[in-house]
């Protein structure tokens, strides 16, 4: 299991909506290559991804909810996973930042995967926050110059 967090000088609203805003990954996510997106509502969707890391390329649903102060997504179990979860918490800090909170933890069917492919997919996940840190930074630039998010 992969459980970082950081202190973030964005308002949690706005944090939130970047990590619900997940047919955008494929933009700023070099390990996911598609997105598609069932349909939405405020607090749930179905997406399928398709993660590719090394040699390992492989499509599944997640279900994706919506809180108040969080984002989770949970694969649909497969032949490839036995899960895979993720969980983005939004915690509001002075001065109108954000503690983020992000734990990503997942097991493969095969424990050959397990070993092979799994370190990829961990050495993968240390790389999302920082993408999602340069996202919003980006996005925030973007609209403080009156632009809109890409």
């Amino acid at each position: 299991m992969f459980q970082t967090s950081k202190v973030l000088p964005y308002s949690p609203a706005f944090l939130k909506d970047i990590v619900a805003d997940v047919d955008q990954y494929p933009a700023f996510l070099p390990m996911l290559k598609t997105v598609a997106i069932y349909p939405k509502t405020p607090t749930f969707f179905e997406a399928d991804l398709t993660i590719g890391v090394g040699a390992f390329d492989k499509t599944y649903r997640s279900e994706v909810f919506i809180f108040d102060d969080a984002v989770e997504a949970k694969a649909k179990a497969d032949g490839t996973f036995k899960f895979l979860e993720s969980r983005w918490q939004f915690t509001p800090f002075e001065n109108n930042h954000c503690l983020v909170g992000f734990t990503l933890d997942f097991k493969l069917q095969s424990a050959l995967l397990q070993l092979t492919v799994g370190k990829l997919l961990d050495g993968a996940a240390h790389t999302m926050m920082t993408a999602f840190e340069q996202r919003a930074a980006k996005l925030w630039q973007a609209k403080n110059r009156g632009g809109g998010f890409d």
